[in-house]
């Protein structure tokens, strides 16, 4: 008997979508509650590392079925527009938790949420009115740059404060200057990939509308 994997991807997808709120839940259960003003020694000193790897547990299972459910959609030919559409949805609603934990005790910058809410819903809109004129654009190499630069960044910052949760009172010092240096070379990093990733959607989805015309 075959196993139809018809709305496997799909389903994936939506986990993905309903894990994040979980996840944001468990970095601030994993801090206490504590937010802006601590310092990175207070953050890595009064952390759950239970918690903060119960999170960091799920942000990795949030990253793998990403390219769980494209594998399957691809091995079983169940590739849909409808996929095409909510598969980046979901990647940025999950990197918008993450990076919205992390700001929140003040790691990343506002500023790098900014870019990533102007970049993601600009290519959003830009897609979705290019859908509704029948031009379907897939996945980009600017693009996956940009999930992958997103998924290194906040799976090296929550490694880095479990890891500064270890290291000795007389090490705080410096386990802060890694913290903030990580944190600053990780938003840059992240910052430019995203304007490089608008770019090259707006003009890649401007062409195939304008050919397709």
């Amino acid at each position: 008997m075959k196993i139809s994997f018809n709305n496997v991807p799909l389903k994936i997808t939506a986990a993905r979508l309903f894990t994040s709120p979980v996840l944001v839940l468990l970095f601030w259960l994993a801090l206490k509650g504590s937010g802006y003003g601590s310092t990175p020694e207070e953050l890595a000193r009064t952390l759950n590392p239970g918690l903060m790897l119960a999170a960091f547990v799920l942000l990795l299972a949030q990253q793998a079925s990403d390219m769980v459910d494209g594998y399957i959609a691809r091995k079983h030919k169940v590739v849909t527009d409808l996929g095409k559409l909510a598969d980046p949805l979901a990647d940025t609603i999950a990197n918008f938790g993450a990076y919205l934990c992390l700001m929140w005790v003040g790691l990343i910058p506002f500023w790098l949420l900014f870019i990533m809410y102007a970049r993601e819903a600009s290519v959003s809109t830009l897609r979705i009115l290019a859908a509704s004129e029948g031009v379907i654009v897939p996945a980009r190499l600017s693009g996956k740059m940009k999930t992958l630069s997103l998924a290194i960044g906040a799976d090296l910052l929550f490694i880095v404060l479990f890891v500064a949760h270890y290291m000795s009172s007389t090490d705080a010092a410096l386990a802060a200057r890694i913290v903030d240096g990580v944190a600053l070379a990780i938003s840059i990093i992240v910052g430019i990939t995203m304007v490089v990733s608008l770019f090259d959607y707006y003009f890649a989805i401007t062409k195939e509308r304008a050919a397709n015309k």
